[in-house]
């Protein structure tokens, strides 16, 4: 299994590399392509949206196969990855962009679907979080390696790169993934979606909680190449850097929480580390008046956020264990919703209320997303230890 693992998050890196570079880099991109920002924005804000996808080609992996739809979501990404290099323009960054964000929808629920087939739930926290170190070291490693080609080439170089990657992460799946989940071609996507929230309410406050944590996070992210460009005048190079900062922060929250949620329980812990990134959201104003203090606060914020979210992630593939792919697929829309919503309002929110009071509205809606979580979000085992 370890194998396995490694193959997936081998190339989920490559996704989400081209996931998160945008963000960054997005006022570098404006610059390349001749637009403002805001239209950058706009088609972050687009890309997300083809998260609302999720419930429609999330479940394909149940009739499919989880093979097929990895390599299939793959191939997708590679191919809009290779239509800027060929044609590098405005709309077609859209549509490569969109690619992107189809392929995240297909790829990331067959993932946790085939963890939680492989994994008992007493370990899948470790092995969740294997695969969630492809989170972090694309701005560990991938994004300052982005900022590199950006820097001494040109905007659109890192997408041939994204596309050879592609290629070679669909050989590795191929060799690498079993064949042997099952396939359900009983009932269609969207059916069995509509089933399920009938007669399984806590996947709603599941989504509903993570659409709010997700956007919190969001609205930071959105402004946070635009905003370190202005207050502190760095290049694309130290604006990878800083973005590795980040990087290293996630990747350490994802060791912690591969390594505390199956001691400690999966809900003590991400809720333990939910208020904590609120509080570090009130925070970030108040150490931003400095580099220093901002990248140390950025630090602890994105590492409680880590360790939130990959905790997170095993107490979902449990809450209807019968139907992993279908409720994984619903959970990924909602964190799609979250990215959508907090990158059409967190350019408002930095424009109009500013970064000190922008910062007491992320962490307000953090803490309403951890009230959800208390309440309403258990495991269909709700006396289950771990």
């Amino acid at each position: 299994m370890t194998v396995q693992l490694i193959a997936l998050a081998g190339a989920r890196l490559v996704l989400n590399t081209a996931l998160r570079f945008v963000y960054p880099f997005s006022p570098a991109l404006a610059r390349g392509l001749g637009v403002s920002r805001e239209d950058i924005y706009f088609l972050i804000t687009l890309r997300n949206l083809m998260g609302f996808l999720s419930p429609v080609f999330g479940p394909l992996s149940e009739r499919y196969g989880r093979r097929a739809i990895l390599m299939t979501g793959v191939a997708i990404f590679s191919l809009g990855s290779i239509l800027v290099v060929i044609w590098p323009t405005y709309w077609i960054l859209g549509i490569s962009l969109c690619a992107i964000g189809i392929a995240k929808v297909l790829y990331d629920p067959a993932m946790q679907a085939y963890v939680g087939d492989e994994v008992p739930y007493a370990n899948r926290g470790t092995a969740i979080a294997i695969t969630e170190y492809s989170w972090s070291l694309a701005l560990l490693v991938g994004v300052p390696i982005v900022g590199l080609l950006m820097q001494q080439k040109s905007w659109q170089a890192p997408f041939f790169w994204f596309g050879v990657g592609g290629v070679v992460a669909i050989f590795v799946l191929w060799r690498s993934i079993s064949t042997s989940s099952k396939k359900d071609s009983s009932t269609a996507p969207l059916a069995k979606i509509s089933q399920l929230l009938r007669e399984h309410h806590v996947v709603l406050f599941a989504a509903l909680y993570i659409t709010l944590f997700i956007t919190a996070n969001e609205m930071l992210l959105i402004v946070f190449g635009g905003w370190m460009e202005d207050v502190f005048n760095l290049s694309l190079t130290s604006l990878g850097v800083s973005a590795a900062i980040i990087g290293g922060a996630e990747f350490v929250g994802e060791t912690a929480a591969g390594w505390s949620v199956d001691r400690y329980g999966k809900r003590p812990v991400i809720i333990t580390f939910g208020f904590i990134t609120a509080f570090c959201n009130l925070l970030l104003p108040l150490t931003s008046t400095t580099l220093f203090g901002t990248l140390v606060t950025l630090f602890f914020l994105f590492l409680a956020f880590e360790i939130t979210v990959v905790g997170g992630i095993p107490l979902m593939t449990e809450l209807v264990p019968g139907s992993r792919a279908v409720v994984m697929s619903i959970i990924l829309a909602a964190m799609f919703l979250g990215r959508s919503l907090g990158s059409f309002l967190g350019p408002f929110a930095w424009n109009i209320v500013g970064f000190s009071f922008a910062g007491i509205i992320w962490a307000a809606i953090i803490v309403v997303s951890m009230f959800i979580l208390i309440v309403w979000v258990r495991e269909e085992n709700q006396y289950n230890k771990y």
